[in-house]
């Protein structure tokens, strides 16, 4: 049996999202919504080792296209917003069980994340407010000031640091670390509430 793609609809919405737009802004919706779709249904489809860079972007991408329809703006960033902090030593001594818990995302004042926050929250965020992946799955089981898909922005923004740079450290954390389970579990449905969350915010 073939698995229908939850992401297939997508290009459905161009013609309702395109409304009050000019010709250069149809543009970008049209390619950044095929963008989104792609790294998406390639994201379900993939091995663990890529997926949370795959999940990421097409995250990035489903964001650019909120602050377009709630701004009438493309957006011009290039530089992410965020940046990652290691904590401890890089070596890791793996006989302690190296714990992903207490890697670390670091706001910035510029960028595309908090270009998007301010589109999808009336709440501010400060530059250099730090967040831990433990803290912020911590945060999607309970009720905070940050927004759902923002907390779900800098998980993957934080797997998909440590996939690229980091391939020994995410390889031990999916695999063997006391944190396994769920990143395992997180994985599977992260691509979906994504969408079910963009969707709600976007009004579709």
């Amino acid at each position: 049996m073939i698995r229908r793609s939850p992401y297939k609809d997508l290009m459905k919405y161009e013609e309702i999202l395109s409304e009050n737009l000019g010709e250069g802004e149809r543009l970008f919706l049209h390619y950044t919504l095929i963008q989104a779709k792609s790294n998406l249904e390639v994201a379900e489809k993939s091995d663990y080792f890529v997926s949370p860079l795959l999940f990421f972007y097409g995250l990035v991408a489903l964001s650019k296209i909120l602050i377009l329809i709630k701004t009438k703006t493309i957006p011009r960033e290039v530089l992410h917003g965020l940046t990652v902090r290691i904590a401890g030593e890089k070596s890791v001594d793996w006989t302690k069980d190296y714990d992903p818990r207490i890697e670390t995302v670091l706001i910035k004042e510029k960028g595309l994340f908090p270009t998007f926050y301010k589109t999808i929250s009336p709440y501010s965020l400060p530059e250099g407010e730090k967040y831990t992946l433990g803290d912020l799955f911590l945060f999607l089981n309970k009720r905070t000031s940050l927004d759902t898909l923002a907390i779900h922005y800098l998980i993957l923004f934080l797997l998909s640091m440590l996939t690229r740079y980091e391939p020994q450290k995410w390889g031990w954390a999916y695999e063997k670390s006391s944190f396994s389970r769920e990143l395992q579990t997180y994985l599977k449905i992260v691509g979906r509430d994504v969408y079910d969350l963009w969707k709600e915010k976007i009004k579709l």
